[in-house]
């Protein structure tokens, strides 16, 4: 990839990855899991439409929104109450531009990129939600689910719509499965409903490469949270989080580890 296009894909999905960071702050009130906090300005604590200070609620000026940037000179501090920002704003808008970064180099057509670049900035933001508030949002969930369709429908391939929509079907059964028998603590709803985008998105056997990674892996960060006695044993985590990391690494390398596996 040309430097140049590689900075543009990287600055890109920075912004994206703020946008990220501020739907889920606003998805949170919604839910009203947070609540507005007001200091004793007498400033509006939340404006629907523009940028604004998490803690005072003051409107932020551009050059107090730049991705990464703003964040680094303010030295992780809001320029107006003073309060510290959280670290994981910054983390959250440099993976996001690698993604992007990486979404650019796959050398597909113009149209689908667009389209990947969407599906990745909802997979983040589900991931952020998830992880922080164990809730997967339906909104975007069913927006994926949608998209996944859609691409179905305009694929072409008239194999491809049956054999993933029954890659849907059995990963949704299967984790609504564990759902049920877990009573809802080993497995929410919401992953039942990501697991039909992660089949219809994916198929055949992908969609099976993507579960199995997000099992491993999620296995092995609960032993490592338990050892490190962040978490006790019957303490949930979001395994959200883990089926987003298995369907990435799915889309994108699915079919080299399945030769590897072979």
């Amino acid at each position: 990839m040309d430097l140049y296009l590689g900075i543009i894909f990287l600055g890109w999905g920075m912004c994206c990855g703020s946008f990220v960071n501020m739907l889920v702050y606003r998805t949170a009130i919604k839910y009203k899991i947070l609540k507005i906090k007001r200091a004793d300005t007498g400033v509006r604590p939340y404006n629907k439409n523009r940028s604004f200070c998490d803690y005072c609620g003051r409107q932020l000026k551009w050059y107090e929104n730049i991705p990464v940037i703003s964040w680094l000179i303010q030295k992780g501090k809001s320029r107006c109450c003073g309060r510290k920002l959280p670290t994981e704003y910054p983390i959250i808008e440099i993976v996001t531009g690698i993604l992007f970064l990486i979404m650019g180099g796959n050398g597909i057509p113009p149209l689908q990129m667009l389209v990947g670049l969407v599906i990745i900035t909802l997979l983040v933001f589900n991931t952020v939600f998830d992880w922080k508030y164990m809730i997967l949002p339906d909104f975007s969930t069913y927006i994926l689910i949608g998209i996944a369709v859609v691409m179905l429908i305009l694929g072409g391939n008239e194999n491809q719509p049956l054999q993933n929509i029954l890659s849907a079907v059995g990963a949704g059964l299967f984790l609504l499965f564990l759902h049920l028998i877990t009573k809802g603590k080993g497995m929410g709803i919401g992953d039942v409903k990501l697991a039909v985008f992660m089949g219809l998105f994916l198929g055949w056997p992908q969609v099976l490469v993507a579960i199995y990674i997000a099992f491993i892996v999620g296995a092995i960060v609960g032993v490592l949270l338990i050892m490190k006695k962040k978490i006790k044993r019957k303490s949930l985590i979001p395994f959200g989080p883990f089926l987003i990391l298995g369907t990435i690494t799915a889309w994108w390398g699915g079919e080299k580890i399945l030769k590897l596996i072979n």
